[in-house]
């Protein structure tokens, strides 16, 4: 089977880190944003069974969740990286900011429907994958790992032993790499994996990231293109790009090549729009959130 469909493109960003590769250096094939194929099994098995794990954030369904998956988030050591002294006091410390941030973040779910819609709109992208790997004559059992609710990536894995998969191929829903998104589920995986004689022996390929494919930033502009249209004059817009931000120690002391693939995504983007006809002005922002602002103070 070949990961195959498209092509990347290349923009200014030379600059490259190692962040997250080789977490299965036993089993992995391909491990980056493009992988060209499988090895052979060491499973002694009759009928070779892909399968697709999708992995994402998850978010609370109902507003009684929320607090819960907030302390889910939290106690995750990629999301606040304490120094090793202060480690012990996760657990506790993600009790008390999601006790503290529960009610401001119902009253955001509240206002659009009382829930996260992750989880239904993942199933669809996952419906989606299945239809388009079957109109190429591709057969594979489509699974949903989510990291901080339900379905939890623990619940794909064990679904994923039982159907017998003798072939993965793993897709974070995240279009660039991150410590803290796509860095942590691999993190999960890489604990379950190594402690199961089955899944160890696994042959694995990992997407690590596509913001660059051509298909995604075609459809980007599409987006944009659309919404341009709306206005009088399309041609005085100015473009605002906003993204989750991380702390500055992730990228500084650790590597977290986030910043640079998000600035890259973008000016991939705009090189499209360009050649499409659209010389807008554009900026970049990211959020300044609490969480970055809470695991920067506790890192320093």
């Amino acid at each position: 089977m070949e990961a195959s469909g498209g092509s990347f493109l290349s923009g200014p960003v030379l600059k490259r880190n190692p962040v997250g590769q080789a977490l299965f250096a036993a089993s992995v094939v391909g491990v980056g944003p493009y992988c060209e194929g499988f090895v052979d099994s060491h499973l002694h098995v009759t009928e070779e069974k892909v399968g697709v794990l999708l992995l994402n954030l998850g978010g609370p369904e109902t507003l009684n969740d929320v607090q819960p998956f907030l302390y889910n988030l939290f106690a995750d050591p990629d999301i606040i990286r304490l120094p090793r002294p202060f480690q012990f006091l996760q657990k506790p410390l993600a009790k008390l900011i999601s006790v503290l941030r529960a009610p401001k973040s119902k009253e955001g779910y509240a206002s659009i429907g009382g829930g996260s819609p992750l989880r239904k709109i993942t199933n669809e992208q996952a419906d989606g994958i299945k239809m388009a790997l079957e109109s190429k004559g591709l057969t594979a059992n489509i699974y949903i790992g989510m990291r901080y609710w339900y379905p939890f990536t623990e619940e794909a894995i064990l679904q994923i032993k039982k159907d017998k998969i003798t072939k993965l191929v793993v897709l974070p829903l995240y279009p660039q790499f991150s410590i803290s998104t796509t860095g942590s589920s691999l993190r999960v995986l890489q604990n379950i994996f190594s402690e199961d004689a089955y899944l160890s022996r696994l042959p694995i390929a990992i997407i690590q990231s596509w913001y660059q494919r051509e298909g995604y930033i075609k459809s980007m502009a599409d987006l944009i293109g659309e919404e341009l249209q709306k206005f009088a004059k399309p041609e005085e817009v100015m473009i605002f790009f906003s993204a989750h931000g991380v702390p500055l120690t992730y990228v500084e002391d650790a590597g977290d090549p986030y910043k640079d693939q998000m600035e890259e995504c973008i000016y991939l983007i705009m090189q499209e729009l360009k050649a499409r006809g659209s010389y807008n002005d554009h900026t970049l922002a990211y959020q300044s959130s609490w969480t970055c602002a809470m695991a920067e103070a506790l890192h320093r």
